[in-house]
């Protein structure tokens, strides 16, 4: 485990630019082959590299729903919303007196 760990810890790193080298070059470097790793292999890398997963982010539903809301056409829609209640009602002063219309209309 000890120099191939070494050279593995020198992948891990980013110190090998594998995008730019021979594919020979990759093997040898990633000390394996085209028919794949070993079973000791496997486990020594899995030890050096972790499992191969993506870490899941726990986003909360609510501020989610409230994200779609932040951007200049919610911002506009609901401007509209509130005119059009003034506007059927007669004016600003019986606007919140039809608060159900708008919060439907915002729903």
């Amino acid at each position: 485990m000890g120099e191939s760990a070494m050279t593995l810890d020198a992948v891990l790193k980013e110190a090998v630019d594998l995008e730019n080298i021979p594919i020979e070059e990759v093997f040898e470097q990633l000390r394996c082959s085209q028919e794949g790793l070993s079973s000791n292999s496997a486990e020594e890398r899995l030890v050096i590299f972790g499992p191969n997963k993506l870490e899941e982010k726990e986003e909360s539903r609510i501020l989610k729903f409230l994200g779609f809301m932040w951007n200049p056409l919610s911002w506009v829609m609901e401007a509209a919303a509130i005119m059009a209640i003034a506007l059927a009602n007669g004016g600003v002063r019986q606007l919140f007196s039809s608060w159900s219309s708008f919060c439907y209309l915002q729903i």
